[in-house]
């Protein structure tokens, strides 16, 4: 499976009302087991992306960015959004940038707007 047909899948189940679970605890442990030689990953990672909708088409943002943005839609400030993750203000300017990168958008006004206006709340879960 492709990683575009693995996120397509999950946004689908996002959409339906569903937890999209790819693997289990224990098999996300395993595939990224510190003590495994073959995997360089440390820790556990999510495969969880949050999509726009369809309007946007392949447009997905990370666990952290997804964050970051649902505080900004609430009004925070940078600062204040990255004392709540317990981040820099840098580290949050920075999935800043890649967000507007990722959807084209200059300022960090239009981003917010764009967002807002499309169906990124509906598929975040925090």
């Amino acid at each position: 499976m492709s990683f575009d047909d693995l996120l397509n899948q999950v946004m689908k189940m996002k959409a339906s009302g569903k937890k999209p679970i790819l693997l289990s605890d224990e098999e996300q442990k395993a595939a990224y087991n510190t003590d495994s030689k073959k995997c360089r990953v440390s820790g556990t990672r999510s495969l969880v992306a949050y999509g726009l909708g369809i309007k946007y088409g392949n447009t997905y943002f990370t666990r952290r960015e997804a964050e970051c943005m649902a505080l900004l839609l609430k009004g925070k400030t940078i600062n204040s959004v990255a004392s709540i993750l317990n981040l820099s203000p840098r580290t949050v300017e920075y999935y800043i940038k890649n967000m507007k990168s990722k959807l084209g958008c200059r300022t960090k006004f239009e981003l917010v707007d764009l967002v807002y206006a499309s169906e990124f709340m509906k598929n975040v879960d925090f």
